[in-house]
């Protein structure tokens, strides 16, 4: 009798084992399917907002961090921003006034300051009647934003301070991509080249001292500035 006991309790801690480890395998599978969806459901989102192929990068690194540290050490995208001397990129994207689209290779011939901006940003709000202000007194300086977010958000912001320069919009940060660098407010000096004239201005306080200091007249290449000086 005690035989027959002891046979039936070792066939039942076999049968709580097997269930035990079966049921385990079954949750091991299931996460790893999750893991599986929430990396697709990563890439996806990734690809819908910043492009096929692309990650994330600069201001919106912290979007990539809620999901994964892997997609930040992943990325190879540039984003400290593209250095003096190197030919500005070209874009054509739509005007916010509606009137038709500009390209920046229309612009070949002036001096452009292109603004990198956001309706959403609260330092890019701090910083528009200035670029207004430098725009009226510069006129042979042609000073383009390219913003984003919708139209609607953008144009009260221009109604708000007066801007009478021209605004373009990207989708979402394709444009970004092309100069370098995932943040707003930053500026760009560019010669009639169509050259980077200087190194990316990050911040209000950057591109304050920029446009502060800087004038069409005194935007030459450091290498000129060094031959004009000798």
């Amino acid at each position: 009798m005690l035989l027959h006991d002891m046979t039936i309790g070792l066939a039942l801690a076999w049968v709580v084992i097997l269930v035990g480890g079966w049921l385990g395998w079954e949750l091991l599978r299931q996460n790893g399917r999750m893991l599986l969806r929430l990396d697709e459901l990563e890439k996806r989102l990734i690809e819908l907002e910043f492009g096929e192929g692309e990650e994330p990068a600069g201001h919106d690194d912290e979007r990539a961090d809620r999901f994964s540290n892997r997609s930040l050490a992943r990325s190879k995208i540039k984003r400290d921003g593209l250095k003096a001397g190197t030919p500005a990129p070209d874009f054509c994207l739509p005007r916010l006034d509606g009137s038709g689209e500009l390209a920046l290779s229309e612009l070949r011939g002036r001096q452009v300051l292109l603004v990198f901006s956001s309706p959403s940003c609260g330092p890019c709000n701090t910083l528009a009647p200035q670029l207004e202000r430098f725009h009226c007194e510069h006129p042979a300086l042609e000073v383009v934003m390219v913003s984003k977010g919708e139209p609607s958000e953008n144009r009260a912001k221009v109604k708000e301070h007066g801007l009478t320069f021209p605004i373009v919009l990207q989708q979402q940060w394709e444009i970004s991509r092309r100069y370098a660098m995932f943040a707003t407010p930053i500026a760009y000096l560019i010669d009639e080249q169509g050259v980077i004239v200087h190194d990316v201005a990050v911040g209000t306080d950057a591109i304050q001292n920029f446009i502060s200091n800087h004038s069409p007249s005194t935007m030459t290449m450091p290498d000129e500035l060094e031959m004009t000086n000798r």
